[in-house]
């Protein structure tokens, strides 16, 4: 499949997706457990919910992450490598579908360079479908579910299965979900023996053992905790697995519209004897979950409240497109406007949508800063420069720097819907929100948002004095704080930029 391409083509796919790399990057969210895993943060005590969560998370891409920090990496190189990847697997995806469709080089590369650049997909459901984002794992999973359906669409079996144990080690629930499709097929429509199976999965099987062994060295011992607290944060505070009564009838419009074009219009003479039935499978078990989850309440069910309603559907909301194009383009092939017809709608959607060209511009100018190494914020250049292993209490918009700075933050304040998978976590969490934050765990402000606002946190700061900074100063031995420019604390203010001050607990 890939052999088929030659080198300067392939040379011509990496520039696009080197600039796409730029164009997108994002501080990947992988790269925070990494730091852990690698030792580049270390944790003595067991106050904080991080070394918790990112230790006893098993995903692949942590792994890797910790690997590249390991070797030397700056945490903005990490970041650009998984962005790399991820541009990489995504545009492949596209690009091999439409190109088997089409058997035309030029126009492959041209629609999956305007699907990539205007991130397009079909929609969103409760979850969203986000193609570039920080949310690394979510985003691999989509891509590498279009991957899978492109090895799938060019009868490359065995690449699908080994991509199948990749995404289960990257993203387990939707890893098995797609690996239990594929084995139900091939059982279904092949005559396979248990040598050829053995050989299919035994690529995939060995990476996912190293990987699970790497993560029982890391794990440590889970805390015991109040089941009543857990329903509560279930309850009040978490916002993926929040009931829903809104179904996304236009999402599921379009669905089934992919369904139905792949099996009227799927050429017959491709003998593809697996990717229209893949395709059906996803898209029927998708939904049925999907909508199982809106009528049933699902999530009252204790073994199902980790599933995210929704997250399936949302898995092929890019790949639709290459999918979608490339069926058509098939039964007009003979047309000789085909062609045009797509590039004129193309250039179109580019003309009435011009602003995206400039925010990527700015965007394009302002990730230059990944190949430097200098922090331009003055409040974090000081910090990075204290000699100090505890922990730091920070707002919404300050914990994810802190930790890029190989320093600890006390909690990361816009992500504490990790929860679900680590309920033992809830008495620790409990007593921050409630001890340094100002909320009430029982009855937050704002219901099933699972992250913190800098609007509820200001009064709570500002009005507490040093006597009782000093007792939260002891109880999470947290030395620093981080606030925004304009809030007053009853502290040594010890640095300040345009954005942050940074002070000193003493």
């Amino acid at each position: 499949m890939f052999k088929s391409i030659s080198v300067q083509k392939n040379l011509i796919i990496f520039f696009l997706i080197f600039l796409f790399s730029l164009f997108f990057f994002n501080d990947q969210v992988a790269v925070r457990g990494g730091l852990i895993i690698s030792g580049e943060i270390k944790y003595y005590d067991n106050l904080s919910p991080l070394k918790f969560y990112f230790l006893n998370s098993w995903t692949l891409l942590t792994q890797l992450s910790a690997l590249f920090l390991k070797i030397g990496f700056d945490v903005k190189i990490v970041s650009f490598i998984l962005v790399f990847f991820l541009s990489t697997i995504l545009f492949y995806s596209s690009f091999l579908i439409l190109n088997k469709f089409t058997n035309n080089f030029l126009f492959s590369i041209l629609i999956t360079t305007f699907l990539l650049f205007f991130q397009k997909n079909i929609g969103d459901t409760d979850y969203p479908s986000l193609i570039f984002t920080i949310h690394t794992f979510g985003a691999y999973a989509q891509a590498f579910t279009g991957l899978i359906f492109a090895t799938l669409i060019n009868n490359q079996l065995r690449l699908s299965v080994f991509l199948s144990f990749i995404l289960f080690i990257i993203h387990p629930i939707v890893g098995l979900w797609i690996l239990s499709i594929i084995f139900c097929i091939i059982f279904y429509k092949k005559n396979l023996k248990i040598k050829e199976i053995i050989k299919m999965t035994t690529p995939g099987l060995i990476i996912l053992i190293i990987s699970f062994i790497i993560y029982l060295l890391f794990i440590v011992e889970k805390l015991p905790y109040d089941k009543n607290l857990f329903e509560t944060y279930l309850n009040k505070w978490d916002g993926h697995r929040a009931i829903s009564d809104v179904i996304h009838y236009e999402y599921i419009f379009k669905t089934f519209l992919l369904m139905i074009l792949a099996n009227f219009l799927f050429p017959k003479n491709f003998k593809n004897q697996l990717f229209v039935p893949f395709l059906n499978i996803t898209i029927i078990s998708a939904l049925f979950v999907y909508l199982s989850f809106k009528f049933f309440n699902l999530n009252n069910l204790n073994f199902l409240y980790v599933i995210i309603p929704g997250r399936l559907l949302t898995t092929f909301s890019f790949i639709a497109w290459p999918i979608f194009i490339g069926l058509i383009f098939y039964k007009f092939k003979n047309s000789k406007y085909i062609k045009k017809i797509f590039y004129s709608l193309a250039i179109v959607y580019s003309v009435m949508h011009y602003k995206t060209f400039l925010d990527i511009k700015e965007k394009f100018y302002n990730n230059q800063l990944i190949f430097k190494h200098e922090n331009n914020n003055f409040v974090f250049d000081k910090l990075k420069s204290i000699n100090d292993n505890n922990y730091v209490i920070g707002t919404a918009n300050s914990t994810f720097n802190t930790l890029y700075l190989s320093k600890k933050p006390l909690l990361l304040t816009k992500t504490i819907d990790f929860l679900p998978y680590h309920p033992y976590l809830v008495n620790i969490i409990k007593d921050i929100l409630v001890d340094v934050y100002g909320y009430n765990f029982d009855n937050p402000a704002i219901p099933n948002k699972p992250h913190l606002s800098d609007n509820i946190i200001k009064p709570v700061f500002e009005n507490r004095s040093l006597q009782e900074w000093r007792f939260i100063k002891k109880k999470f031995n947290s030395n620093y704080v981080i606030t925004p420019k304009n809030w007053v604390l009853d502290l040594e203010l010890i640095a300040s930029d345009k954005q942050f001050n940074l002070y000193k607990i003493i």
